[in-house]
């Protein structure tokens, strides 16, 4: 199913679909993200199967990648390759506009929808849809704290309570 044109909000930033797994045989997937005005820091993360590529359109975003702070702005990219911890925001008075490519594409349309529609407006989502999102889409999506261990036994035991964050349209 293609996701294509879909917008999300997700912890504040607007996402825009453009390509998702769907269109490019499951090697792509691209969306354009509306980061806001000293967004707030997502969780310090990594994609244990995907490298990430950053395109700055608009203003600027900084990154933390494997501990190394960078700012990177409109004109910039940066790449992160599979498996590096890291975050960004934007620390800027205005918004950010970012192409934000992801190879291969594996499920990240689903994944941010999913967690889209757990935030439900809230700025996260509640534990019990966390944990039933970030054990489906472990391949997509690991963060950096607890171990990988505690986050799949915790995340295991409180997924059940939290699937109703998972259907899609």
């Amino acid at each position: 199913m293609s996701l294509v044109g879909v917008e999300l909000e997700n912890g504040g930033i607007l996402l825009k679909f453009v390509q998702t797994a769907a269109e490019t045989g499951g090697a792509l997937h691209v969306q354009e993200a509306r980061y806001p005005p000293h967004s707030p820091r997502p969780p310090y993360h990594r994609h244990p199967s995907q490298a990430e590529r950053f395109e700055i359109v608009e203003g600027a975003l900084e990154f933390v990648i494997a501990g190394e702070k960078r700012l990177v702005r409109a004109g910039e990219h940066v790449d992160i390759p599979k498996n590096a911890f890291h975050l960004a925001r934007n620390p800027g008075d205005t918004q950010a506009l970012v192409i934000w490519e992801t190879r291969p594409a594996l499920r990240t349309a689903e994944f941010f929808y999913a967690m889209s529609r757990a935030t439900r407006g809230r700025a996260r989502p509640r534990l019990i849809d966390a944990a039933a999102i970030l054990s489906e889409y472990r391949a997509e999506f690991e963060l950096a704290k607890p171990s990988p261990l505690v986050q799949r036994i915790l995340f295991g035991c409180l997924a059940p309570f939290g699937r109703s964050a998972l259907k899609m349209p």
